[in-house]
């Protein structure tokens, strides 16, 4: 069966939550949640590389945190956050939230995601509520948080309230920072969710455009950052890339192009 132009569909399944599909097309296998629009991509022949650039975008928090011990993911989708820290920080403790039982089963079975990793917990649950968890009963901190918590419809309502951005701020190490993937064409909840996040974070947010994509990371620290400290990862920055090939010195160029106190203007 043939669909999304040349692409094959090698698994179809609705459950509940939803439609779930996988497809291949030559070395790139996408999952795909009943629409067009890829969730995840894996190249067959480099599982661990991220193939897609919002998902590049996304590690750019590395330019801020680059030695993460202890990292959450809000939305695991085919895992390429998952196996990219799994294979380049063999020292860091990963927790994943993924709302849905298919789709981790699909991770596992489809993308390499591997499930009995020591490294690696995986729970099925809200991101809302387990975050808050987190905060209100626990006493886990990360240095990473990133948050890909997409369906067909878009954004999952619960991760874009006040409550949940206040909670990802109180289980945040010192030096933390948080990743958010934002659709940014949709102008009015784009602007309220980083009016949120900049008052659970106290201001301290920079954008990171994604190239010829709608997509908008916003990255959130526990520190200030200002144009000298990032302008001083100019020194590192190739060296990194060479070891990541994420396109790192791009993002570093664009996070000192678009944040001249941008944020702070705009949403104060």
């Amino acid at each position: 069966m043939r669909i999304y132009g040349d692409g094959t569909l090698i698994h179809q399944a609705q459950t509940d939550d939803g439609v779930i599909e996988v497809v291949d097309n030559g070395d790139s296998r996408s999952l795909h949640f009943g629409t067009y629009p890829r969730q995840s991509s894996m190249r067959l022949s480099d599982p661990a590389h991220l193939a897609l650039s919002y998902t590049q975008s996304m590690m750019g928090c590395l330019l801020l945190n680059p030695i993460p011990r202890r990292v959450l993911v809000i939305g695991l989708g085919g895992g390429s956050l998952v196996k990219f820290l799994l294979q380049h920080f063999p020292q860091c403790q990963i927790d994943v939230v993924e709302y849905r039982r298919d789709v981790i089963e699909v991770a596992a079975h489809y993308f390499n995601v591997p499930l009995t990793d020591p490294r690696l917990n995986i729970v099925q649950g809200d991101g809302y509520l387990h975050v808050s968890q987190l905060f209100y009963e626990t006493d886990l901190s990360y240095d990473l948080l990133l948050v890909d918590a997409y369906d067909h419809n878009g954004m999952a309502a619960s991760v874009g309230v006040q409550p949940f951005f206040d909670a990802c701020s109180g289980i945040l190490t010192a030096d933390g920072v948080m990743s958010i993937n934002l659709w940014g064409s949709e102008r009015d909840l784009f602007n309220t969710t980083m009016q949120r996040i900049n008052q659970s974070f106290a201001g301290r947010s920079m954008l990171l455009p994604v190239e010829n994509k709608g997509n908008v990371i916003a990255l959130a620290t526990q520190f200030e950052v200002n144009h000298r400290d990032l302008k001083l990862l100019r020194a590192k920055v190739d060296e990194w890339e060479m070891r990541y090939r994420i396109n790192l010195p791009k993002a570093l160029q664009n996070l000192i192009r678009q944040n001249r106190n941008f944020i702070s203007r705009l949403f104060a």
